[in-house]
């Protein structure tokens, strides 16, 4: 069985419905901050378990083969807003998550990071960063995410091999919309006012990711 932490949420309600439709076992643990209209429709074919990720407890990784951390803060003005919180949700919460995991001996662990932590981007930068690419997290939700990165690594042995997958800024359908992400910003603009804007003189760059090769990474 595979554990979806955030499961209801953007990400997870598309990755928990390609689970299924591999052959996958299901749970998620989700504090269904924005509801459950994400899972609506298969929430008959999941496990559910409600509760806020700062206070999990060993038994929701009762059975749980691997684990899917797509929880957390996801984006900067939130981080900003509250960055306590936010390091709370991003560091602490992933650090407490896979403590638990590694004492009920599960051996895989994905954790969803970010490509932010390698600097902001700007046209006329456009190179390929991988995992030895020098790293500059400079606001909060970049710097928690690469935080939240070495405690994983320092954790890794032969029974506890996290992956960490630094995706780039994510766009399209999901049964959870977000109308925060530059895309999905641009066609809602587009459709809905005739116009879209663009800000910073149009100078700021972004690696772009399409949902569903996310999911079929994380698979």
């Amino acid at each position: 069985m595979v554990l979806v932490v955030g499961g209801a949420g953007y990400v997870g309600s598309m990755l928990v419905r390609e689970l299924l439709n591999k052959g996958y076992a299901v749970r998620i643990f989700d504090k269904f901050y924005y509801g459950e209209k994400g899972i609506e429709d298969v929430k008959d074919r999941i496990e559910i378990i409600q509760g806020d990720m700062r206070s999990m407890d060993l038994s929701v990784l009762q059975e749980i083969d691997a684990v899917i951390n797509v929880g957390g803060l996801s984006n900067d003005p939130t981080a900003e807003y509250n960055p306590r919180a936010n390091y709370e949700m991003n560091v602490v919460a992933t650090e407490t998550l896979a403590k638990l995991s590694k004492k009920r001996g599960i051996k895989r662990f994905i954790f969803a990071s970010s490509c932010s932590i390698y600097d902001l981007g700007f046209a006329g930068e456009d190179v390929v960063q991988d995992e030895e690419a020098k790293v500059n997290p400079k606001a909060a939700y970049s710097k928690s995410k690469y935080d939240a990165e070495r405690i994983l690594l320092k954790m890794v042995d032969e029974d506890f091999c996290p992956v960490i997958l630094r995706k780039g800024t994510i766009f399209g359908f999901s049964y959870r919309m977000r109308y925060d992400l530059v895309v999905n910003t641009f066609v809602k603009d587009a459709l809905t006012k005739g116009k879209i804007t663009i800000f910073r003189g149009g100078e700021m760059w972004r690696p772009l990711v399409d949902i569903s090769d996310v999911v079929k990474a994380y698979l």
